[in-house]
């Protein structure tokens, strides 16, 4: 079972895996979570009309599901095997943060009807937002409907990329073999994505020559910081997050952390803070009722500094997803960091720990 985020990326980064897939005569099923509708600037331009309305990009969206649907058949996959969500394009992390039970329900029954005996999920480091919160939501879906033991049993996750050069992903994942003939195939797939080469040809057709990569999920994954986040460092009840912020490259707007994890009573728990240009107290915010939940604390300036967050509203029982959001055009400049939870016979250990060193850090 594969989701892809948009129609176009199950050829950009699943082609060789799909095409060996039904040589194996494995039973397939390629779930699309958006239609890609809001993508502006190339339905601008083939179109002819700079405003859009909602009716455009339905429309849009139902010629990107065409596409897909063309290059599946290239591939060799019938399009009974496919599933479109329809959840809003460009807008995953923003359901991530303020409201997306109802897209971790139908993720869970769609994996539970489905019983894939290996399922192909976004990587959390993909730079594209979309992307990156998908991974979030299935790692959630994953966490809270399907056991560690079980899953690890009849079902392999695995991750995949496109976007982005994480070290986190491509320093650990496996490239998979491809020959002439399925480069030749994989190529056929992505130009029947026509509605993206009209702005990105070159980038778009060299993805067939690109191996594709995949990393296995497991519990005992490493953390590495990346972008921006140069180490997250864990204590029983708070989180210091140490960021390096780099003057090079301009950005539109004030740096800003996402923390997302759940609360004692397993409900998910959102927050937001803005990284300031001195030393200060941060209102920690709620970004669906814009309430001030908590206050955290920074010390640094505008380019080099430490965030210690408060991580009472959080449990220990369950991991906490975390992202610095210093986007350029499009893309962020790193996806999301997964901080595994505390085994519970760990925390007063860790309280130990704690007292006599100061912290515990992850690198």
């Amino acid at each position: 079972m594969l989701f892809a985020p948009h129609p176009d990326d199950e050829s950009l980064a699943c082609s060789i895996l799909l095409q060996q897939a039904v040589r194996a005569h494995a039973a397939i099923r390629v779930v699309y979570v958006t239609d890609g509708d809001d993508n502006p600037w190339p339905q601008r331009v083939l179109e002819r009309r700079w405003r859009l309305n909602a009716t455009d990009r339905r429309r849009w969206g139902r010629l990107r599901r065409t596409e897909a649907l063309a290059a599946l058949r290239v591939l060799g996959v019938n399009g009974s095997a496919v599933r479109f969500l329809a959840l809003p394009d460009q807008k995953l992390t923003a359901m991530l943060m303020c409201d997306c039970q109802s897209a971790l329900e139908r993720l869970a029954a769609i994996i539970a009807d489905w019983s894939p005996t290996d399922l192909v999920v976004p990587s959390i480091s993909d730079t594209h937002p979309d992307h990156s919160a998908l991974g979030v939501m299935l790692r959630l879906v994953l966490s809270e409907s399907f056991s560690a033991s079980s899953t690890t049993e009849r079902m392999g996750v695995w991750t995949y990329t496109v976007h982005g050069r994480s070290p986190t992903f491509f320093d650990r994942a496996k490239a998979i073999r491809q020959s002439q003939p399925e480069t030749a195939i994989k190529l056929r797939a992505i130009r029947c994505h026509k509605t993206q080469l009209k702005l990105s040809r070159k980038r778009f057709l060299g993805y067939a020559h690109r191996p594709e990569r995949l990393l296995r999920l497991g519990a005992d994954d490493k953390i590495i910081a990346e972008g921006s986040i140069v180490s997250i460092s864990g204590l029983p009840h708070s989180l210091r997050v140490e960021v390096r912020l780099s003057p090079k490259t301009i950005r539109t707007s004030e740096p800003v952390l996402f923390v997302l994890g759940r609360n004692e009573g397993g409900a998910l728990r959102c927050v937001t803070m803005r990284v300031p240009a001195r030393s200060s107290s941060v209102e920690m915010v709620d970004p669906a009722s814009l309430d001030r939940v908590a206050m955290a604390q920074y010390r640094g300036n505008a380019f080099i500094g430490q965030l210690t967050i408060p991580l009472s509203i959080f449990s220990s029982a369950h991991a906490i997803f975390v992202k610095l959001e210093r986007r350029s055009w499009f893309f962020d400049e790193a996806g999301w960091l997964d901080v595994p939870p505390t085994p519970h016979g760990q925390v007063a250990e860790l309280e130990h720990r704690a007292t006599e060193a100061g912290l515990l850090a992850i690198h």
